[in-house]
């Protein structure tokens, strides 16, 4: 399908916000904490108790604030993921009753609310403050600068050589995060936030970023986040030709095409032995060696919780799957008899939380694609510019493919910055929530270049000038 006609459709300017008298959420102090809280939620170490973040003690001050205004202001509220949400409490509630620890089941559900609402207080705020250029902004600059932490702990381990970065050993960074697993998911989505701002920044500034942030993620040695970051790329680039108009038929002759090279390249390497030198290069010298030995110790793992879940089919309580016994034979750790946290959010919420709670996640995924997939329209309308949303809208989508299949892996649900993440993609992607609040358009910065006009090729006309 080709660019829909947009002949005589004048380009919007980029989308501001006019703000009735009395809304105190549209101060310039919420303005504010949105910019610190988006580049404090990477910053978890050090820690405080119970693995508070600095993040917390900010948070601790403003939810509740956030709560008088919206108790007082009575804006239309609009909570994403409700029915989620309750799926996941009544499964964790049900996992309760074969809780080995009521204690570490009670943190896990504090936790679980204390995130759903500072979330929903973020998109309360973000939906009133436009496209979100400086919040996305502010993240990509504490991202390079905790990428430069990353490599600094890096080279600094290994003496200042660079080559330490794809060893198979040497210290793996985490910069101010808990782990450096965690630290590649964090990386992962700041790529694609950079990538959402494609012609809302110097090309400079994001080409610079962008090369220290996969420095970063190749220091992490984090094999799941550098094969999440490149699936999510390649959703990227589909949604980004989408956007620019590109025909349907040409799309899927590419996709086509890169599916016969890969399937060409293994049955070379099946049949000839085709980049076995390569591979076993690899595999001998840098960090790529690590994911044979890792899969198989997440198969252990899983084959544990899945023996111990068989017993326990409600689940094994929140926050529990670390707690249960396992046999001499079956050890991950030579000096314990615990068995280790499950790597994977769905297998968690399948072995902890049991099977409604996992159908919660589920419905929760689903509903996260629905709503980013269905909104090129609404993000072009808040950047008034067909491009520059296209290139935002791309950048949600691949990111939330990426964080779903880092999420087989990995426990990410609760990271800071993946809420903040979603918050951002639900903010931009959901329809106008913020109430009283009224768009217009900046007409002094209409663009100017017919090139950058939705007739020029882009899928989605803008909307009128106001």
């Amino acid at each position: 399908m080709g660019a829909p006609d947009t002949s005589g459709t004048a380009m919007a300017g980029p989308e501001i916000m006019e703000a009735p008298s009395g809304d105190r959420l549209l101060s310039p102090g919420w303005r504010n904490y949105l910019l610190a809280i988006t580049a404090l939620a990477a910053i978890v170490i050090p820690s405080g108790p119970a693995q508070t973040a600095i993040a917390d003690a900010v948070n601790a001050v403003a939810l509740p604030l956030v709560a008088v205004l919206i108790a007082t202001q009575r804006p239309p509220l609009r909570a994403p993921f409700v029915l989620p949400v309750v799926l996941v409490a009544a499964g964790s509630l049900f996992a309760l009753t074969n809780a080995v620890s009521l204690s570490a089941a009670a943190l896990s559900l504090i936790q679980d609310v204390y995130l759903y609402a500072w979330f929903v207080a973020l998109v309360v705020l973000m939906r009133r403050w436009g496209d979100l250029r400086q919040v996305r902004l502010a993240w990509v600059v504490a991202a390079t600068v905790l990428a430069l932490v990353g490599i600094g702990q890096s080279l600094l381990a290994s003496g200042g050589s660079p080559a330490v970065l794809l060893s198979l050993r040497g210290l793996r960074a985490a910069a101010t995060l808990y782990n450096p697993n965690m630290f590649a998911d964090y990386l992962m989505l700041s790529v694609f936030m950079l990538l959402g701002l494609i012609g809302q920044a110097p090309r400079a500034f994001l080409a610079i970023s962008l090369a220290l942030l996969l420095a970063a993620l190749i220091a992490t040695k984090s094999n799941g986040g550098l094969l999440s970051l490149g699936t999510g790329l390649a959703g990227w680039a589909i949604a980004r030709a989408w956007a620019l108009g590109i025909p349907r038929t040409r799309i899927v002759g590419g996709l086509a095409i890169g599916a016969a090279l890969a399937v060409l390249l293994v049955w070379a390497h099946a049949e000839w032995g085709t980049g076995a030198e390569l591979l076993r290069g690899l595999e001998e010298r840098s960090f790529v060696g690590r994911m044979s030995h890792s899969s198989e110790s997440r198969q252990r793992i899983w084959a544990q919780l899945e023996q111990t879940y068989a017993r326990s089919p409600l689940g094994l309580g929140p926050g529990n799957s670390a707690l249960h016994s396992v046999g001499i034979g079956e050890r991950e750790r030579p000096d314990s008899f615990q068995s280790k946290e499950a790597h994977s959010d769905y297998l968690s919420f399948a072995v902890e939380r049991g099977p409604i709670a996992l159908a919660g996640l589920l419905l929760a995924t689903v509903e996260a694609f629905a709503l980013v997939l269905g909104a090129l329209r609404r993000i072009v309308a808040r950047l008034g510019d067909a491009r520059t949303g296209g290139a935002l809208w791309a950048s949600l989508v691949g990111a939330l493919i990426g964080t779903s299949l880092h999420s087989t892996v990995i426990e990410k649900l609760h990271f800071r910055h993946f809420w903040a993440f979603l918050a951002i993609a639900c903010a931009l992607a959901g329809d106008d929530a913020a109430g009283p609040v009224r768009r217009v358009a900046a007409p002094d910065r209409v663009p100017r270049d017919p090139a950058l006009r939705p007739g020029a090729g882009a899928r989605v006309p803008a909307l009128q000038g106001g």
